[in-house]
């Protein structure tokens, strides 16, 4: 009998049947793999396992990871500038309700007003000091780089100094006398027989009131007006005859911070509201006397309003220029004579920032994130800034003053500083000012908000991406474990059989 060639007893260790476990234990590893994949819905428990795509995946795999880290520094910034946000509005919503108090209190006329007024005026003040020493984190905010420096000394102090340092109001009450002098604002009036003259008190003063060349006005019968003009400067009034009721000379004078007035002086009747009233005297000799008590009685009157108010302002806003690398200014004494600045340092004053100051580097670029490549967000802030250092600087110079009851400069006076310090508020510094900081900071939250989306956007796609690469359809994997089990029983069956086979089964 011949033997189907085809048919091979199982025997171990023949080729044919190695080759036939070989397959079975493949078959065996496959379904193996297939049952993680179902369990794990995963390709593969290593990168060698996804063939060629283990490169994009590990590719794929950055990019999230660096997605996720700036978004980490997303949180953290977000964070930060909406402390700025808070913190910059809160200063704003400060500085408008000293101005609207200031405001609502010029010209009432009445001392209890203006003390309230004040009062009011100085808690803003103290909490704006104390909302420029806020700190997150343990950091200060305002302080630029220099973040574990408190950047504002306390208000007392600054107001006051500290027993070796002048403080503001020191600073301010120096000024006061050196651009008062004997009390016309550094003006000298002279008369001699019939000519008055009136002049600054030395050539190249920085203190005291300034005669503009070139706006003497008006005209007087029998008047000779010359000037101003010389070294120092000067006008005169050279009286050759007598005025007629109802004429008026003027001329005009700066004061320190720059502002600039007309003074009018008519004869017996006014013609502006402004114009001060002399009357004709005798003689010419008397009337250009009567001019020159005009003259002194004007600028006595401006000395106790304006020009403090004036001074008040310039000294602030010097106080206010020092840092830890400038000094700020200050009058050499004796003050009332002083024509010069003492030797920068050599009077020591309290220096009020103690934060960075590197004019190199702006405010905001002293704090920086960057939220995705090549894109940095500015969160900075210094409380040196103009619009905050500003707002200082109104503030101070207004509360460096007195407002004594019982005197009748005492509203002048008032709405003399009040009237600089909403200038100032309006201007450089003040809520829209600080509104334009807030704004910074707000513009710097829309790119923030704006790279998170684009973050997220990013990692959703790559997360698409790698879901592709590495993981695996459970109903595809079913599917396939299900015939590959099929298969393998049918192997084992087969297998199992062939091995029971011999010439006597057959037979």
């Amino acid at each position: 009998m011949t033997l189907i060639s085809s048919l091979y007893p199982f025997a171990g260790g023949t080729v044919r049947s190695q080759n036939n476990t070989r397959t079975l234990i493949s078959m065996r590893y496959q379904l193996q793999d297939l049952q993680r994949q179902l369990a794990s819905g995963q390709r593969s428990e290593t990168y060698g396992g996804l063939g060629d795509q283990r490169v994009s995946s590990l590719t794929f795999r950055n990019q999230v990871g660096i997605a996720e880290g700036y978004n980490s520094v997303i949180d953290l910034t977000t964070i930060r500038l909406k402390v700025m946000d808070q913190s910059t509005n809160e200063l704003r919503t400060l500085v408008e309700k000293a101005r609207s108090v200031m405001l609502n209190t010029r010209g009432t006329g009445g001392y209890p007003e203006i003390t309230a007024a004040v009062k009011q005026v100085q808690a803003q003040f103290e909490q704006v000091i104390s909302s420029l020493n806020n700190q997150h984190e343990g950091l200060y905010l305002y302080s630029g780089r220099m973040r574990d420096v408190k950047p504002v000394v306390d208000a007392n102090t600054l107001m006051l100094g500290d027993g070796t340092n002048a403080g503001l109001r020191q600073v301010v009450d120096e000024r006061r006398l050196a651009d008062l002098g004997t009390g016309n604002g550094r003006m000298v009036t002279s008369n001699v027989g019939a000519l008055t003259t009136l002049s600054e008190d030395a050539a190249g003063n920085p203190f005291g009131i300034k005669l503009v060349a070139g706006t003497a006005g008006g005209g007087m019968s029998n008047v000779t007006v010359a000037g101003p003009a010389g070294a120092p400067s000067a006008i005169s009034f050279n009286f050759t005859g007598q005025p007629l009721t109802g004429e008026r000379l003027s001329f005009t004078v700066t004061l320190p911070d720059g502002k600039t007035m007309n003074l009018g002086f008519a004869v017996d009747t006014a013609g502006t509201a402004d114009d001060t009233v002399f009357t004709v005297g005798a003689t010419p000799a008397a009337t250009a006397a009567n001019l020159q008590t005009a003259i002194d009685s004007r600028l006595n009157s401006i000395a106790q309003g304006e020009l403090r108010a004036a001074s008040g302002l310039v000294a602030s806003r010097e106080f206010f220029s020092g840092s830890n690398t400038v000094q700020p200014p200050r009058v050499q004494p004796p003050f009332a004579t002083s024509t010069s600045y003492a030797a920068p340092g050599s009077r020591p004053t309290v220096i009020w920032y103690q934060g960075d100051d590197d004019t190199t580097v702006a405010a905001r670029d002293t704090q920086t994130s960057e939220v995705d490549t090549g894109l940095q967000i500015s969160l900075g802030a210094r409380a040196n800034e103009v619009a905050l250092r500003d707002s200082l600087v109104a503030l101070g110079m207004f509360l460096a003053d007195d407002y004594p009851p019982g005197i009748t400069s005492t509203q002048d006076r008032f709405d003399a500083a009040s009237a600089r310090a909403i200038q100032v508020f309006n201007s450089t510094g003040g809520p829209n000012a600080i509104l334009e900081i807030n704004g910074e900071f707000g513009l710097a939250t829309s790119q923030v908000a704006t790279a998170k989306t684009r973050h997220s956007d990013r990692k959703e796609f790559l997360s698409g991406l790698l879901s592709e690469i590495e993981s695996t359809s459970r109903e595809e994997v079913a599917v396939q474990l299900t015939s590959l089990q099929t298969q393998l029983e049918a192997s084992y069956q087969t297998t199992a059989r062939l091995s029971q086979l011999s010439l006597v089964n057959y037979i």
